[in-house]
């Protein structure tokens, strides 16, 4: 499942950044914003008119555009 496709309450693990066709300066981007594999993380909000969405993520508040929540895939957390 996407990252973009979360509802606020949702707290999921980070399986997979991208596909091969992502350019590298986006891909590092995403690594030092601390997007990184096996990372587990809160789904805050979405923006009120649907542009970003706004992630508890090792401890910090991240807010990010939908067109790079697109390319990230998370496995939701079954507590």
């Amino acid at each position: 499942m996407k990252l973009s496709e979360l509802k606020p309450g949702d707290q999921a693990i980070i399986s997979e950044i991208g596909q091969l066709t992502l350019p590298q300066t986006v891909k590092r981007k995403l690594l030092s914003m601390g997007i990184t594999p096996n990372t587990h993380f809160n789904f805050i909000r979405r923006a009120p008119m649907g542009s970003g969405v706004e992630l508890n993520l090792r401890g910090s508040k991240l807010c990010m555009r939908c067109d790079l929540a697109d390319i990230i895939e998370v496995d939701l957390k079954n507590d």
